[in-house]
């Protein structure tokens, strides 16, 4: 990990949060104890202490695609349902998830976006919890049908979420 610069009034700033956050936290107030201290301090190569839980930043792109994904099991899932009347939906046409080990931001912002932003619920599939965890690569599949879902539906929106069996078999074989 880079190291982390910071101006003083960063550092002052920071200083002044973990003060608040050992009188709010009495039960975690030693740990921001010792971040406060490494700031007032100046012990530079700590400094990245204060952010060893945050995760890469995710490319806008990448979350673009999983929301794409996310998209196409949705117009699938809700294609199927009004096609055979059913509510359950066969395991093939189910979104099965990313591979915790080879995608794993996939995987977390998948789940960020159903469970914390209550998004894309159906794909739950009446299941009170997932976790999406699919335990293989499913990237290079979701990437061809995507561009299966475009070529057999066209761009139009309504279109691409009006799906026949034919298409959903289309897509899922890709």
């Amino acid at each position: 990990m880079e190291s982390l610069d910071l101006t003083l009034k960063e550092r002052l700033s920071f200083i002044n949060q973990y003060l608040i956050l050992e009188k709010l936290y009495p039960e975690e107030a030693e740990h921001y104890a010792t971040l406060r201290k490494a700031l007032q301090e100046g012990y530079k190569n700590h400094y990245r202490d204060l952010v060893y839980n945050l995760s890469p930043e995710m490319p806008v792109e990448d979350c673009k695609e999983v929301l794409e994904i996310l998209s196409m099991y949705r117009a699938i899932t809700w294609s199927y349902m009004d096609i055979t009347g059913k509510k359950e939906i066969v395991h093939d046409y189910q979104f099965k998830g990313f591979d915790g080990n080879e995608e794993a931001e996939q995987l977390a912002y998948a789940s960020y976006f159903i469970f914390d932003l209550d998004r894309f619920r159906e794909l739950l599939y009446d299941k009170e919890y997932r976790d999406f965890n699919s335990h293989f690569p499913t990237l290079a599949r979701y990437r061809r049908m995507l561009k299966v879902w475009e070529e057999v539906a066209g761009t139009d929106i309504h279109s691409k979420h009006r799906l026949n069996i034919e298409q959903i078999e289309k897509i899922v074989s890709a």
